[in-house]
């Protein structure tokens, strides 16, 4: 069964463009929720996953954090293993 993986974003957002390269090298999908800072949207965000920037990702409901945490949980091999999975 395929991951859940959800990505919180912004436009234009640099480190954003590069969680979500990343997780297309791994041959991962995902969902975007585009969010803007002061919005219901963003405040909801902020309540699911505890991060005040962008991105968020969470990944089966696991709040994994912005793109310095992804690439530590790719380099684990984690994404790896979701695709295998």
């Amino acid at each position: 069964m395929a991951a859940n993986i959800e990505v919180y974003t912004t436009d234009p957002c640099t480190f954003c463009l590069a969680a979500k390269n990343l997780l297309k090298k791994r041959g991962l999908e995902w969902t975007e929720h585009l969010v803007f800072g002061g919005t219901p949207e963003w405040d909801a965000m902020i309540a699911r996953t505890g991060g005040k920037s962008v991105p968020q990702i969470v990944i089966d409901d696991e709040v994994i954090g912005g793109f310095p945490q992804l690439q530590a949980y790719d380099k684990e091999g984690k994404l790896s293993e979701l695709n295998a999975g």
